[in-house]
């Protein structure tokens, strides 16, 4: 018996649009929605067969008959039908409403702003179209396809030309005439092929046309002017039947891939396409090769649509084994028979696995919980099975623990059970290997004492539901007592120094000990001892001796070590002159009294000492630190302070001190006359200092200046002479250079006038040979470097004038190079 479904899908999630429609026919749908006449079938008075006029020129359309009967040209054909291609249309008869007439917000007279064409039966349709145009310039409309499911689909917008002069018309040349009541009637149109109609193509999706379309909603959006208005005449569509695929399937025989199923597919859109969920894909109508199993094959139309199907290939009746067991649990290493019976037809052989055992009735041994499989092959070949479990019951778990396993003599243990065995299990314990049993029964928990140091090994054995267990052994060590204790042979030190620990406890022979030294460094030593230990800081002694789960904790002992000082110390300065008083600063660590030796005779016994040296030389520091009267260190520091005699600064002065000169006579030479003196600073009283040994100086100004020699030895000793006074007094007659040459060799480079130094209410002009002022200065400062306006000024002579209170000078001064 197979199972067949069918399912209709589209293509991609329904996204692609059936194609080739445009090349279909279409036939015309009837239709319902019409609002208006608009079309005159007979008579001379169009107001009696027109409900409304389509513009502002109040323009309707009109038949063949009525154009014979007005005199017009043109006309709709009588029968209504309106052909443009593969496309047919029907109008609605002439004599009933036979337009949907629309403009924005239903503004215009007898429109609405919307309006449903309604099919007469609901049907599928690939396709639609809508014949329609627009007046008062082009219409912007949307349209909605609605089915009967509720489903919508929007088509989208789109805009329609007017029915004069429009592109892409469908039909055209049947002409329009004014509304009137009578008279003579003109044909507009005709002749430029107008009035027009125009199409819009709706294509369907392929889930769409797969439903029933019930309407076509048609919203006016707007117009190209104010006035303008849809015509909507007729519908037209390409019909559709979906597809219906009927399958021819045949069964698999056992489970062999010997099945098929045929597939044949009316409606829909021819040619079809195939593809089966098969390995390698199928693309056939006909899948062959196919196992028992469901399959699908997916069907594309030849618009790209796509139809699922889904079906099963049985496989053909084959017999049925029962497989039983005897019993059907059993402990490990019982005996179980197996047996099977057959129906529904006679299978040649059984075979049972594991074990690869043939026969109806066979026994076995299983060593774990199995299951049996027995099998044979009928008539056509088919292989059949069937199976049945048989279970092991549980072989009971002897696990226990003892707590604690290694405990020291005369201390009680707990034997727990810990295996899977029920309380009313029978529980072997072989005795408790000697132990007293302090309380407990059954599966336990037990207290056991032992009586005597030793290794025991406990057992348990247990059997339950007629299984019995393994043979569990879990050993215990009953240890001896032990007692520690020890000494040393000293217990307050000095840092560095080395004690003796000595062990005086019992039960040393099979014990451990665990020595804790507190920071101490071991000399030697191992075991029990004797150790030698060597302390730097305090400590603590302690000892741990174990006898197996026996322990013995020994009285600690302190080590008090008294820290041992670390000298160091440092001199306010290492070299001067006598007498030279030098501040120490001790550094030492760990100290509490100190005495120092200071290389000349003397000694302190101050922390930080100071001390005068009062004669030249090269002197030892030594300083020794003590720790509580026991712990003592020192440090000398060689050479370490260097005294030396001061310096005596002499000098004499050419010419002598206090003798007028005129400041352009005013150089001086100085002549060192120091003892003991390596360096040298000469200070002459004008804000000028000098660094040689024998110096000249050139005042620049009037003045008494005093002079100072500063002599200095190697260790910075210092020692002055003073000479009073350099008497320098102004030039009685002033000296005005008449040449000088501003090359940049260090000689000569500006004209300068000594004279001028210092003299108030002075001005001095220089000009070239044509007149011009290149240089001027009051109250004389800076000497000119014979430059102008900061450039060089060529070799020449100028002409200076000077002015001062006393008197005015003017001459010629040569600029060379």
């Amino acid at each position: 018996m197979s199972k067949i479904g069918l399912h209709i899908g589209l293509l991609f999630g329904g996204l692609v649009i059936a194609t080739g429609s445009l090349a279909q026919t279409y036939t015309p749908i009837n239709i319902t929605g019409f609002n208006q006449d608009a079309i005159a079938e007979t008579g001379t008075d169009a107001t009696a067969v027109t409900t409304t006029s389509l513009d502002l020129s109040t323009n309707i359309m009109y038949s063949t008959l009525f154009a014979a009967i007005n005199g017009l040209g043109g006309g709709l054909p009588m029968n209504g039908t309106i052909v443009s291609g593969t496309k047919t249309w029907q109008l609605q008869p002439y004599t009933v409403n036979n337009v949907m007439y629309l403009s924005a917000a239903a503004a215009q007279p007898n429109t609405m702003a919307w309006g449903n064409f309604t099919l007469a039966t609901p049907a599928s349709y690939k396709a639609v179209n809508l014949l329609v145009f627009s007046t008062e310039k082009t219409s912007t409309i949307n349209i909605v396809l609605n089915f009967t499911d509720g489903s919508t689909y929007n088509a989208g917008n789109f805009t329609i030309e007017d029915w004069f002069d429009g592109n892409g018309s469908v039909y055209g040349s049947y002409g329009r005439t004014t509304r009137l009541t009578g008279g003579t009637y003109l044909t507009d149109g005709v002749n430029t092929q107008n009035p027009r109609f125009y199409q819009v193509d709706l294509p369907l999706s392929c889930i769409n046309k797969n439903k029933l379309l019930q309407s076509v909603t048609i919203n006016y959006l707007n117009g190209a002017t104010a006035f303008g208005r849809l015509v909507a005449l007729a519908l037209s569509g390409v019909g559709y039947t979906p597809p219906v695929v009927t399958p021819a399937i045949t069964q698999a025989t056992c489970t062999n891939a010997n099945g098929s199923i045929g597939l044949t597919v009316t409606g829909g859109t021819s040619p079809y396409t195939y593809a089966w969920n098969t390995t390698p894909v199928q693309k056939t109508a006909t899948a062959t090769q196919l196992a028992p199993g469901n399959y699908t094959c997916t069907i594309t139309e030849g618009d790209n649509c796509q139809v699922t199907y889904a079906g099963t290939v049985p496989a053909s009746p084959m017999p049925v084994l029962t497989a039983a067991a005897s019993p059907t649990a059993v402990c490990a290493g019982d005996q179980v028979t197996l047996s099977v019976t057959t129906s529904g037809g006679t299978l040649q052989s059984y075979t049972w696995n594991p074990g690869n055992v043939t026969g109806t009735n066979v026994s076995v041994t299983p060593v774990a919980a199995t299951t049996y499989t027995v099998s044979g092959m009928d008539a056509n070949g088919c292989t059949v099975s069937a199976s049945v479990p048989v279970t092991l019951k549980p072989t009971p778990v002897s696990t226990f623990t003892i707590t604690p396993a290694n405990v020291c003599l005369n201390t009680p243990q707990t034997i727990t059970y810990t295996g899977n065995a029920a309380n009313t299990a029978t529980y072997n314990w072989f005795g408790f290997a000697g132990a007293t049993v302090q309380n407990g029964s059954g599966q336990g928990p037990y207290s056991i004492l032992f009586n005597n140091p030793g290794n025991y090994n406990l057992q348990l054995q247990v059997t339950e539901n007629g299984c019995v267990s393994a043979i569990t052994t879990n050993p215990g060590v009953i240890s001896a007592p032990v007692n520690a204790s020890f000494t040393v042979s000293e217990s307050s030190v000095c840092a560095g120094s080395t004690i003796t620990a000595t062990y005086t406890g019992s039960g040393a022979g099979t014990a451990t000990a665990a020595w804790s030294w507190g920071g101490g460094t071991v000399q030697s030593g191992s075991g029990f001892g004797p150790y030698k230990v060597k302390y730097d800081r305090n400590g603590l002694i302690s000892l741990t001796v174990k006898n197996g789960a026996c322990m013995s904790n020994a009285p600690s002992v302190v080590i008090n070590v008294t820290p041992k000082p670390v000298v160091d110390f440092t001199p306010g300065a290492l070299a001067g002159c006598f007498p030279f008083v030098v501040n120490f600063t001790n550094n030492t660590q760990n100290g509490d009294a100190y005495k120092w030796e200071f290389g000349d005779g003397n000694t302190s016994t101050s922390i930080n000492p100071s001390n005068t040296y009062n004669n030249p030389g090269v002197y030892t520091v030594k300083l020794v630190a003590v720790e509580q009267g026991k712990c003592s260190d020192s440090l000398t520091k060689t050479n370490l302070i260097t005294v030396k005699d001061f310096p005596n600064a002499a000098f004499t002065v050419n010419p002598a001190a206090n003798k007028p000169l005129e400041l352009h006579e005013a150089t001086f030479s100085f002549v060192n006359g120091s003892d003991g003196a390596t360096t040298y600073k000469w200070d002459f009283g004008d804000n000028t200092t000098e660094t040689i040994a024998n110096a000249s100086h050139h005042y620049q100004a009037p003045g008494n200046y005093v002079v100072t020699l500063h002599a200095i030895n190697d260790i910075g000793c210092e020692d002055t002479a003073v000479r009073q006074f350099m008497m320098v007094i102004p030039d009685k007659v002033l000296v005005i250079p008449n040449v000088f040459s501003p090359n940049g060799d260090g000689v000569n480079d500006t004209w300068e006038i000594a004279g001028l130094r210092g003299v108030t209410n002075c001005s001095v002009e220089i000009f070239n040979r044509w007149g011009q002022q290149v240089y001027n200065s009051h109250e004389y400062s800076v000497p000119w470097d014979g430059t102008w306006k900061g450039k060089p000024l060529p070799v020449g002579t100028f002409y200076y004038i000077i002015k001062t209170v006393t008197r005015n000078y003017n001459g010629w001064v040569a600029l060379i190079r």
